[in-house]
Order: C-alpha cells, then sequence, then structure tokens
C-alpha cells in the first residue's frame, strides 16, 4: 500500500467505523466536524467553522403491527411520534394515489410512488412526481403512511423531509406483499421520535484570498441517521483531506479552498448556507470539484461535469484519457455541486458508477472501499487542480467563454 493510500485509509476509518454514523445535529457530527477541521490545520490551512441551524431527529423506537401480528419497520427520518390504528389502503401508481380515500386510514405505498426516496421540497432539484406524491399525501391526510422498499436487503427509509408532518415508516417488501394481500387488514404503528433544533457546521480551509480566483475542493461529511457512511462520505471526505495535505505542500498559482459541507443527506443544506454567506465570492471560483461515494470496489470512479466551458471540458477529457478507470457520465445534481451549478459555477462531480446501496444503509463499512481507488479519484483531482493554474472564471464558465471568445 503506497503513503497516500496509508494516509486515505486512516481517514477513512476514522470517519467510517471510529466515529459512525454522523447526522447533521449530532454528538458523532461534531466530532467529524472537529477531525476535520485539525486536519486541515496540520495541512496549513487557515480554518474556519462556518455554522447553521438545523433539526435534530432521535429514534427512539417504532413498532408495526399487522393483523395483530409484529412485522418489521422502520421510522422515516423528521417523521412525528404517532400511536394509531386504522384499516389500510394502498396505492402503486399516482393515479391510484390521488383517488384513494385515506382518511382514518393508513396509506400503504408502493410500486411507482415508493420508488425512490421522496426529496425534500427544499431540495432544488424535487422533480414533479415527487411534489405530486407529497401533494396527494397531504390532500388525502392519512393516520399515517407505510413506504413499501422492493431493492435492497437493507432498509432505506424513503420519506426524508422535516416540512412533511404525516407520520411514517418504511416497510420491506415482505411487509408490503402482507399488506397487500390482506386489503383493509387493520394495522397499530407506534413511532416514538425526538425532534429538537441543534447545530451544524462547514468546515472550511483556505489558502488565498477569497476575491482572487480559487478552485473549490468539497465533500459532505454527514450522513443518513443510521449509516457509518464510508461510501457516503467518509470516502469523499478522505479524498478531500489527502488533497490537502498533497497540494498543501506546494506553491500553487492559484488560491485553493477546501470544504467539508454539511447538511447533504438532509436539508437544511450546508452548501446553500455556504452560497448564502459567500454570494458576493462566487464570481471568483474557477470551478469546484465534489467527491461524492468515490472508491468503492465494485463500482468503478466515475466523473462529468456542469456548467463548464468546451475549453475546460476538454481539458477534463484529455486529463481522463490517463485514468481508464475513471468513467465520463451525464451530468447530475443531487449533491453539493448542484447549487453551485445553478449559479453558474463549473462543477466536477466525482461518483460511482453504480450510486447504489449499500449507500445510505448499515451496510454501507469501510470493507466496500478500496484505497487503489481512492488514490485514482485524488491523484485524479490533483491534476486537475494543477491544470487550472493561472485560469480564470472566464476560461472555465461556459457563459463567460462564449462572450470572451474562449
Amino acid at each position: 500500500m503506497t503513503h497516500i493510500e496509508q494516509e486515505l485509509t486512516r481517514h477513512l476509518i476514522h470517519l467510517g467505523r471510529t466515529i459512525g454514523a454522523r447526522p447533521a445535529g449530532s454528538a458523532a457530527n461534531v466530532a467529524a466536524a472537529g477531525y476535520i477541521a485539525r486536519s486541515l490545520e496540520r495541512a496549513g490551512f487557515t480554518v474556519e467553522l462556518q455554522a447553521y441551524r438545523c433539526p435534530v431527529w432521535e429514534d427512539l423506537g417504532t413498532t408495526l403491527e399487522v393483523g395483530g401480528v409484529a412485522v418489521q419497520a422502520g421510522a422515516n427520518p423528521f417523521s412525528p411520534p404517532c400511536d394509531v390504528q386504522a384499516p389500510t389502503v394502498a396505492a402503486g401508481t399516482l393515479a391510484e394515489l390521488r383517488a384513494l380515500p385515506m382518511r382514518e386510514r393508513v396509506a400503504v405505498l408502493y410500486g411507482q410512488v415508493a420508488a425512490a426516496p421522496l426529496a425534500s421540497r427544499a431540495a432544488p432539484w424535487k422533480g414533479e412526481h415527487d411534489a405530486a406524491i407529497v401533494a396527494a399525501l397531504e390532500e388525502g391526510a392519512p393516520e399515517a403512511v407505510l413506504m413499501v422498499q422492493t431493492r435492497g436487503a437493507a432498509l432505506d427509509r424513503l420519506i426524508e423531509d422535516p416540512d412533511l408532518a404525516l407520520a411514517s415508516a418504511t416497510v420491506p417488501a415482505e411487509v408490503g406483499l402482507l399488506l397487500l394481500r390482506q386489503p383493509g387488514v387493520p394495522a397499530r404503528l407506534r413511532i416514538n421520535t425526538r425532534r429538537s433544533v441543534g447545530s451544524a457546521w462547514n468546515v472550511i480551509g483556505r489558502r488565498g484570498g477569497r476575491d482572487e480566483p480559487r478552485v473549490l475542493l468539497c465533500a459532505h461529511l454527514d450522513t443518513k441517521i443510521d449509516t457509518p457512511g464510508a461510501a457516503d462520505n467518509a470516502a469523499g471526505v478522505a479524498v478531500l483531506l489527502a488533497l490537502a495535505e498533497m497540494l498543501g505542500a506546494h506553491h500553487l498559482g492559484i488560491g485553493l479552498e477546501v470544504v467539508a459541507f454539511n447538511g447533504e443527506q438532509y436539508p437544511p443544506s450546508g452548501a446553500a448556507e455556504y452560497i448564502r454567506q459567500s454570494s458576493a465570492d462566487l464570481e471568483a471560483i474557477v470551478a469546484m470539484l465534489n467527491f461524492d461515494s468515490v472508491g468503492q470496489w465494485l463500482a468503478p470512479n466515475t466523473i462529468t461535469l456542469l456548467e463548464g466551458s468546451t475549453a475546460f471540458a476538454e481539458a477534463l477529457e484529455r486529463l481522463i484519457r490517463r485514468y481508464p478507470g475513471v468513467v465520463w457520465v451525464a451530468p447530475w445534481m443531487e449533491s453539493a455541486h448542484g447549487f453551485f451549478a445553478l449559479r453558474g459555477v463549473p462543477g466536477v462531480a466525482f461518483s460511482n458508477i453504480a450510486r447504489q446501496p449499500p449507500e445510505h444503509t448499515r451496510a454501507d463499512t469501510v470493507d466496500w472501499i478500496s484505497p487503489p481507488r481512492l488514490r485514482e479519484a485524488a491523484m485524479l483531482g490533483a491534476e486537475i487542480v494543477a491544470a487550472l493554474q493561472g485560469k480564470t472564471p472566464v476560461w472555465t464558465r461556459a457563459s463567460r467563454a462564449a462572450v470572451a471568445g474562449a
């Protein structure tokens, strides 16, 4: 194992195993932010902790009985507590859901309306389909909602919206089958949760002034409520810290900012808060590189570009030819770089080819992470930073390049 692989593994294990689950606002999240801050200081960066308020939600226990028989269920993040008993009604499509009589019932959602976690209404990429599901649920006003997960063995929570006031839980496929084969079967759902307001921090390390051209390197440090978050995203933070250590030892011809964002998994978003507090400085960002779920043994690393100029895209394509294990993919928005892309900041997004579980589950452990693939992401990131030396936003940004004739 090379020295950089040893350092990457050290960061990965500390975040993904020693600290473990670290949702924003939790004590573990504070510990992770402190570890990142100390690592950046050792690498020679001036560190700022950018604080903001966030909801803190605790799952104190969930039980579900179907026809008097106890079955598996997990409360969805930010669900209010409840103790309800009512007949069930089910919908597998949006049209069925809109027509479903839900008052004084427990609504069971499966199929098209439970195919993926419902995006929070605060997410800028929340689609019309998710918005329509939430609108139908709020209009129907069921006693509670049960989401049926049909993919993956580990339970993934399928509603995670702090602004949705309905009590809800996710159940595995076999429980969904039991519910659907007994239309109207009585269900008793008891959810014991506690919610409060806490604080989260973006950890920012700087070299150079905020008003000079700079490259932004970032990854999110938080996790879902019950996952150690090795792939998502201790691996990305490990790459971020390794890059800080590598680049901190060199004189650069461009400013450098390294940011571990909070609040990627649940709103409010740390990336959005950074933009709110730093809106006057965004014009100086030449490009941002975001590392989210990189380095998996079974899923090659990917890269894509959002809001970049043709010249920047061509330079990236030349670089990745030297990395045959990296796959160029279509642009995607669902991470910190998406918030910046909406403001016209070029974003280079690193991820993996699968973007599937074990992420977001208890199975997301360090065993799935490959030190050589982490090194690959770090080395490619360092080459991109090197290629941006002496460049300005005029060269990297699509609209500016077009105006400047670049």
